[in-house]
């Protein structure tokens, strides 16, 4: 069950879906669905992606799986990718069932990130925690999946210069091209922030 309200000065449909707080960008031509705003999750679709008759991005032969090949401010078309048989969504419902993982998308862009610096050397120094700081940075996908890395400090004391220490396995996961563009996404956000990266590893 879903309600709704509309904020006309930035375009902007708020809806309630199953208890919980969802911002719509009204975007003749994309799906743009905020899940409970003030957390960076989200789900975005556009002509080319494709709906997965599934509950996340996962990657399988039985699978039923359309393009996109149409977007309209009402309706949402697709078409399978192994029979060229074509399915058109109600866009709305279509929204609806992506944040209620009736049906998943694939990732193809990375568009939210957070940078969460973890302790202080201060603090390490003076033993009030056990661990190095370091940083932790998260980045969401269109698909609605989060990634994460950690990076530490290059030498103790330091405070720019970091380096990866580990990540998610859903990054390793990556095709090669999702990956490269994760790593200039993640190196660019970083040194916004001014740090400098002194080294990606890349499998």
């Amino acid at each position: 069950m879903s309600a709704s309200g509309r904020d006309r000065s930035t375009n902007v449909e708020h809806r309630t879906i199953q208890g919980r707080e969802t911002l719509v960008r009204e975007l003749p031509d994309e799906l743009y669905i905020e899940w409970r705003p003030g957390r960076p999750v989200y789900f975005g679709v556009r002509v080319g992606d494709r709906i997965k008759d599934a509950d996340r991005d996962v990657e399988s032969a039985h699978i039923t799986e359309w393009e996109v090949v149409e977007i309209t401010p009402d309706r949402v078309v697709g078409e399978n990718t192994k029979t060229g048989e074509r399915i058109e969504w109600d866009r709305r419902d279509l929204e609806e069932a992506l944040v209620l993982h009736r049906y998943a998308t694939n990732l193809s862009e990375f568009a939210t990130l957070t940078i969460h610096p973890i302790g202080s050397w201060t603090e390490y120094d003076s033993g009030k925690i056990a661990h190095e700081p370091y940083l932790h940075v998260v980045v969401f996908g269109n698909n609605g999946e989060r990634y994460g890395r950690r990076y530490r400090f290059v030498e103790q004391g330091e405070t720019t210069d970091v380096e990866l220490s580990d990540q998610d396995a859903s990054v390793d996961r990556l095709s090669a091209d999702l990956r490269r563009r994760f790593d200039e996404r993640v190196r660019r956000a970083l040194e916004e922030d001014g740090y400098v990266v002194q080294s990606v590893t890349h499998e």
